[in-house]
């Protein structure tokens, strides 16, 4: 982790009434996301809140993600709680990614001042499909 910023996590709006966490490294780097949406704000971050208690009662499963990249994904029996933030070229590569999420999960702040944001990529493809339609006239 970089030494001048802790991990923390953030909130992300994924729906216009569903948000789920990331937990960012203290690069902004993204590690992990929530596998579920929530509908509040405050089940949100309960789930964080357990997912810091309960961290090594996780079971990690490593899967395949497509085209041979790697994905890792923590389950509480067979819910799945955390999922990796993106895919890895290889299966020891998604193992490191899964360490540093599980490192930073015991660092990151949770003092209250976790910020919310909208998902930029949701917006991106809401913009990449208006500018298309907009040049199909």
């Amino acid at each position: 982790m970089s030494r001048g910023k802790k991990p923390r996590f953030q909130l992300v709006q994924t729906g216009s009434e569903t948000l789920r966490w990331r937990l960012l490294g203290g690069n902004n780097t993204s590690l992990g996301t929530s596998a579920l949406d929530y509908h509040r704000t405050e089940d949100c971050l309960a789930s964080i809140s357990w997912l810091g208690a309960h961290l090594d009662d996780l079971t990690a499963e490593f899967g395949h993600a497509g085209g041979g990249r790697w994905r890792w994904r923590l389950r509480n029996g067979t819910e799945a709680v955390a999922v990796a933030a993106h895919a890895y070229g290889r299966r020891i590569e998604a193992q490191r990614g899964l360490d540093r999420f599980r490192t930073a999960t015991g660092e990151a702040t949770t003092d209250g001042r976790i910020e919310t944001i909208t998902d930029w990529r949701k917006k991106y493809r809401m913009n990449s499909r208006e500018n298309s339609e907009r040049r199909n006239r």
